[in-house]
């Protein structure tokens, strides 16, 4: 009975001429995956900057928003990373950097609410560098309709502050109440900030200017022992700070607090914070303050501005200032006493676990403050920083449900395209990872919850073309063509999007077998995109491409010709040409291959010899190799094909195709049969593996090259081989193939050296019983464990061995369809033993029943089986008339 060998050299058809590389020919692209990667992390560093500037960690939002820019390209996404870097400096008056980047900001954009967005943090800049003019001017450039988040509160408290300036108290009330409304509702950071300044606004107010210091110096003389004294050195302090005499500001701030009487409780937390914030805690005087007036658990609003300024102030202080801050979060929050703020030391508490790695006990404090104060500010940024550690530990899914329950209990994240984006890229990095379908189906799905809030190509360019992605990997391929033809979805992507979605779609049509659908859909594509040139260009050159592939080649040839006339027909940019060639050299491999499949070689090799003339180098012209190499392989011309390939790898030994075509040089040597040849095989597959260790192909040349040792009767080296592939190749899913011939050459050299017979054994044992072995190897293995144990006169074991096998296959589970033809193969051979040892042991009614199985399942040799079940038939009448 004829059956596949042992062998598994890859045949030339196997190796299907690489047209295009993934995702899609002619594309900056190089893979689908690394780039979605990338662009994940892009966006997931941006939202992780926004998320750690409303924590207060300032230098960390720095960071994280410098990373991002890195992988995030989309003009709307890069201005609001962009805003997120200069918050970051502002916030740490990190002043010549911030007027650097503000300048660079203004010179991108002229016009719009982004300019009034820069404005904003102009206002913001000269408010720092005290410029009042400068403060009102930029002011009234911006409107509050233009404006997003946090910056409102902004807006709102420089109004306020120049309604104080000008003497508007009732106004500037006005205002710093909305400012403290906004900031609350948008980060504790924000509103701890804004609260500060309002509170320093107030004291600076009647104290207008450094000039007044006299004047303020004065009156504490006058007023000596008397409770105004106490106001007067609150303003003293301030301006003393604010002109760079620290020393001055601090030596008052703490004779106000010795000498401040009981009853003033409230201007006692007012001067412990103007400690906090003038000494700092890497002084005694700043320590003593902060930790008397989070200790006296009074006055909230007063702690929550020192707690949110100290943990700022320890992040870019130094691990002892953070041992501080380390240290009163956990005294707080073990207080026998609930304290006042046990929510948000819970939560920086959390952040700074977050912050060392330590996402266990983060998420711990997470759990408890939602758990106690589910009304709490804080529980925002607490799922927030949940998604971030699952995100961290790989917990994709996790990440999106902590992102959900955002976007479903704050109504204003509801319509925020960017949180719909991070959850449809939490799902779809965990659908890389795991490859299951249900991921990518929600990846989908909140791709197109996002593209439904967005408004700009800016915004929607990476979405479109990641819902056409994660639709497919979902199996919806209808879905993902209605998404493609989408009127508003198409206007949000640019033609660069279009074309890899147009090109992800047709490529899984033709998988899917609806070949001839996609051809016709390529063809009405050309003239839908006709505005866009190089969108055109790209699916001529498609539909010409699918017009070879889809079995009509007479067609080809007209393609190609439009082609060349629309190419001709229009007036190229430099910058395109590089481009064009591609196109018109992959058009002219396409047309060779058309001319091969309409009977006409000659015509097709010479096309193929031009091509590498006039545009070599190009990818289509190396390709051209392969192509002419296979057909003189096709017409056994094989050392002529050798040559041609071994060429190839010599004149471009740095391209990718350089490996491929010593592979199939090497298959062209191993088809001529002679010992020389194999080893000249040999040879060739060892100089993929020397010069090229990173290429794919590398594992396929080692495991033919082994197997042609093996026909060459050199086991040992052979074995050496499959060790190799063994180990150093875990994660492959072809992996078992390489096990499978190792178990075969260590049976080979079982007479010789007992011991590799139990190494044979336990690998067939092993691959017979692994689930994720391919199912038509594990009944090879099965198979030829049994036929090792029947070899060696171990029939009752052999026999059990097969009754696995037939058990599980057409009894147990009826997975027979399952199976592919080697499969198939491996069965029936187990059928056919089983038939045997029952017919040696006279059961012949069992060796029927095994025949009978062969017949009734179309399995290799059902025409033997049938000539021996008659036979045994014929046998059994014969004794029975006798």
């Amino acid at each position: 009975m004829a059956g596949p060998i042992g062998l598994r050299a890859i045949e030339p058809e196997d190796l299907a001429i690489p047209v295009a590389e993934d995702p899609a020919p002619f594309s900056e692209s190089e893979s689908i995956e690394e780039d979605l990667s990338l662009l994940a992390k892009g966006y997931w560093l941006a939202g992780s900057a926004r998320r750690a500037l409303a924590v207060g960690a300032y230098d960390l939002s720095y960071e994280l928003a410098v990373e991002a820019e890195s992988y995030v390209e989309e003009e709307d996404a890069a201005f609001e990373n962009s805003l997120v870097v200069l918050d970051s400096l502002l916030a740490t008056t990190q002043w010549v950097e911030a007027r650097a980047r503000l300048l660079e900001l203004a010179g991108e954009y002229s016009e719009g609410q982004a300019l009034e967005r820069i404005a904003l943090r102009e206002a913001m800049m000269a408010y720092a560098e005290g410029d009042d003019a400068g403060v009102m001017t930029n002011l009234a450039d911006v409107s509050m309709e233009s404006l997003q988040g946090g910056e409102g509160a902004w807006y709102w408290f420089l109004l306020g502050w120049g309604d104080l300036s000008a003497g508007n108290f009732d106004d500037s009330q006005k205002h710093f109440a909305e400012a403290r409304k906004a900031a609350y509702g948008t980060s504790p950071a924000l509103s701890s900030q804004i609260g500060y300044l309002i509170f320093r606004s107030l004291l600076d107010s009647s104290a207008a200017s450094v000039a007044t210091i006299p004047q303020l110096q004065s009156a504490l003389l006058e007023n000596e022992g008397r409770e105004i004294w106490f106001v007067y050195a609150q303003q003293l302090a301030a301006l003393l700070y604010d002109s760079g005499d620290r020393e001055a500001a601090i030596d008052l701030i703490s004779r106000s607090l010795m000498e401040i009487p009981e009853g003033m409780g409230l201007e006692k937390a007012q001067f412990q914070l103007l400690a906090t914030m003038a000494a700092g805690l890497e002084r005694s005087e700043g320590r003593q303050a902060l930790t008397e007036l989070i200790s006296a658990n009074d006055f909230p609003d007063l702690m929550s501005i020192a707690l949110q300024q100290a943990f700022s102030q320890a992040r870019t202080e130094g691990a002892g200032t953070q041992d501080i801050i380390r240290q009163t979060l956990d005294q707080m929050i073990g207080a026998s006493r609930e304290h006042l703020l046990l929510d948000q030391a819970l939560y920086y508490r959390a952040v700074f676990r977050f912050l060392d790695d330590d996402f266990v006990e983060a998420e711990e404090d997470a759990a408890e403050l939602q758990r106690r104060f589910p009304r709490s500010p804080y529980r925002r940024g607490m799922l927030a920083l949940q998604a971030s550690s699952s995100w961290n530990r790989e917990r994709y899914r996790t990440a999106a449900s902590r992102l959900q329950q955002m976007r479903t209990e704050y109504a204003d994240l509801r319509a925020d395209y960017r949180l719909s984006s991070l959850i449809a890229d939490c799902y779809l990095h965990a659908g890389l990872h795991s490859n299951t379908r249900d991921d990518f189906r929600n990846a989908a799905e909140a791709y197109a919850t996002a593209l439904a809030n967005v408004t700009s190509l800016g915004q929607g360019g990476r979405l479109f073309f990641q819902l056409i992605y994660s639709r497919l990997k979902a199996g919806q391929l209808d879905l993902a063509i209605e998404a493609v033809d989408d009127d508003r979805l198409r206007s949000l992507a640019e033609s660069e999007m279009i074309w890899q979605a147009q090109w992800l779609v047709l490529r899984e049509m033709r998988r899917q077998g609806r070949g001839s659908e996609a051809y016709d859909r390529a063809q009405e594509a050309v003239l839908s995109e006709s505005t866009t040139r190089l969108l055109k260009l790209r699916l001529l050159w498609l539909t010409a491409r699918l017009s070879v592939v889809s079995g009509d080649p007479e067609y080809t040839i007209d393609w190609v010709r439009e082609i060349e006339s629309f190419v001709d027909g229009e007036i190229w940019t430099e910058e395109e040409e590089d481009l064009l060639g591609k196109v018109l050299a992959s058009s002219q491999l396409s047309l060779s291959e058309a001319y091969f499949a309409l009977g006409e070689p000659e015509e097709a090799v010479e096309i193929l010899k031009e091509l590498r003339t006039e545009y070599p180098g190009k990818e289509a012209s190396l390709l051209s190799f392969i192509s002419e190499a296979r057909y003189l392989t096709k017409i056994n011309r094989t050392v002529e094909a050798q040559q041609l390939l071994v060429s190839l790898a010599d004149r471009y030994s740095e391209h990718r195709l350089a490996p491929l075509a010593l592979f199939e040089a090497a298959l062209n040597a191993e088809q001529r049969g002679q010992d020389a040849y194999l080893d000249e095989a040999t040879k060739l597959l060892q100089r993929i593996a020397t010069d090229y260790p990173d290429s794919d192909i590398v594992f396929r040349a080692r495991l033919m090259q082994a197997d042609l040792l093996r026909r060459l009767n050199k086991f040992s080296s052979a074995e050496q081989i499959y060790y190799r592939l063994e180990n150093e190749y875990s994660d492959r899913p072809d992996r078992f193939l390489a096990q499978m011939s190792m178990a075969e050459t260590l049976l080979a050299q079982a007479d010789r050296n007992p011991v590799k017979f139990d190494g044979a054994i336990s690998r067939f044992e092993h691959l017979a019983d692994l689930p994720e072995a391919p199912l038509d190897l594990r009944i090879e293995a099965g198979f030829k464990l049994g036929q090792v144990r029947r070899s060696r006169g171990e029939a009752l074991r052999a026999k059990q061995i097969f009754w696995v096998l037939y058990d599980k296959m057409l009894v147990e589970e009826l997975r027979i369809r399952e199976l592919n033809a080697k499969g198939r193969y491996w069965l029936a051979r187990a059928l056919f033993s089983l038939a045997e040892l029952s017919g040696e042991e006279g059961d012949i009614d069992k060796a029927n029943l095994f025949y009978r199985e062969i017949i009734k399942h179309g399995l290799n040799g059902a025409e033997l089986a049938r000539d021996r079940l008659q036979l045994l038939e014929t046998s059994v009448g014969a004794s029975l008339a006798n």
